[in-house]
């Protein structure tokens, strides 16, 4: 009786073992722990020195930043479809005068290389290379004027978060495939991204959190510098937060930071040689 007893609570055992096992099996996230186990990540260490060094040269000598632009599409459209138009017109307004502050920062202070400027929209369009007919002017309308013949570029995006990469060295063969799965770790200022919108790694400066309050153009005012004081004024008046309006303010210093960023790393490896086997990670 007593081993049929103990056969009965084993298979019941067996049962729902199973049972638990089989209904977990498949929906567990993968755990990320270990993802610099990834093929990505293969020779990370050795090559990112050399890849960053390739890329702030490619800049310099035939690139171009591309900064994009959140739209808040979706936010709108769904405002006004729930009827409330007054809001999506706030919202709208709301996110020009941001996105107007953004482009005349950059033009202000950044002079590494060209720089162009995008709508989220397009996002798609840039990562291939379908770049013509979609660079905003500083009224944030396409000019199909505007036209950028870098053979290389990479991606700024702002008031972003940088991340715990998932990604180590990934060759442009497998770029469009690869999926960023790293966490968020912190809001920063700009993420610079390359154009898969995949961040970019140290020592490439691939990102800004401080700004600086240091006078620009020794304090002398510029027509950028005039225009920018006018979009800050309307900052109150949209109800931009204290604290956002602040942030916004000090983006031009975050841009000219920056630009020293990249100056100072390409004087530091200005004479290097690209090597050949370097090259399908420079995209």
């Amino acid at each position: 009786m007593g081993q049929k007893l103990n056969n009965l609570f084993l298979i019941i055992f067996l049962l729902i073992s199973n049972s638990f096992f089989s209904q977990d099996e498949g929906v567990k996230p993968p755990v990320i722990t270990e993802y610099k186990g990834d093929t990505t990540f293969a020779n990370f260490h050795a090559l990112r020195f050399d890849i960053a060094k390739a890329q702030i040269i490619s800049l310099k000598k035939d690139g171009a930043l591309l900064v994009r632009l959140k739209t808040n599409a979706n936010t709108i459209n769904r405002l006004k479809a729930a009827g409330n138009n007054d809001l999506a017109t706030q919202v709208e307004r709301e996110t020009d005068i941001k996105n107007k502050i953004i482009i005349l920062s950059y033009l202000q202070e950044f002079k590494f290389c060209p720089v162009y400027f995008f709508s989220s929209d397009y996002s798609d369009s840039v990562k291939h290379k379908n770049i013509s007919g979609i660079f905003l002017d500083t009224n944030l309308v396409i000019n199909p004027n505007i036209v950028c013949t870098a053979s290389f570029y990479i991606i700024a995006d702002n008031r972003s978060a940088i991340c715990n990469s998932s990604l180590g060295v990934v060759p442009e063969s497998l770029a469009n495939s690869s999926i960023e799965r790293g966490a968020p770790e912190r809001d920063v200022a700009i993420v610079i991204k390359n154009r898969y919108f995949i961040q970019l790694h140290k020592p490439f400066p691939f990102f800004q959190i401080k700004s600086t309050s240091q006078s620009f153009y020794n304090g002398k005012e510029t027509m950028t510098s005039i225009k920018l004081d006018a979009l800050y004024e309307q900052l109150p008046k949209l109800k931009v937060g204290v604290i956002e309006s602040k942030d916004l303010k000090k983006f031009k210093g975050c841009v000219f930071l920056l630009n020293q960023a990249f100056e100072e790393f390409y004087k530091s490896v200005e004479t290097f040689t690209i090597p050949k086997e370097v090259k399908q990670f420079v995209y």
